[in-house]
């Protein structure tokens, strides 16, 4: 049963090494384009184009684990209205953007830029709880 919380292990293994890896500052750039894009399409209730922008495997289990298409299943989950990327940290495939009330977690694939976790919170000792992620 989707619960709408899950831990995210990997969230958690990137906050640990972000002291010690620098990323490049045009996969920052274009880490935070696709990060922003998906908080607007969030903000203007366009389900369609945020999961678009969601990586495959966070889609897919959104969708089995809330039981709906993707559109419809990720405006019910109600993540945050953020505001505009704060802070992007690459690190090599990986990607951590925050926000003002979120943290996004991202992947590069062949196609660019996709979000693999959103409606993150740091948890003090722990992975980051996150909404939606792709497990």
């Amino acid at each position: 049963m989707w619960t709408g919380r899950r831990s995210l292990t990997v969230a958690a293994a990137v906050a640990a090494i972000t002291p010690l890896l620098t990323g490049c500052a045009g996969q920052q750039s274009a880490a935070g384009s696709v990060a922003g894009g998906f908080v607007r399409a969030l903000d203007d209730s366009d389900g369609a184009t945020a999961c678009r922008l969601l990586a495959p495997k966070t889609r897919s289990e959104l969708e089995q684990s809330a039981g709906k298409a993707c559109p419809t299943a990720l405006l019910e989950e109600n993540l945050p209205s953020t505001g505009p990327v704060r802070q992007t940290r690459t690190f090599g495939t990986m990607a951590e953007v925050r926000l003002l009330a979120d943290t996004l977690f991202l992947a590069r694939f062949q196609t660019g830029w996709k979000v693999m976790a959103a409606g993150c919170t740091p948890k003090p000792g722990h992975p980051y709880d996150c909404l939606v992620n792709g497990g």
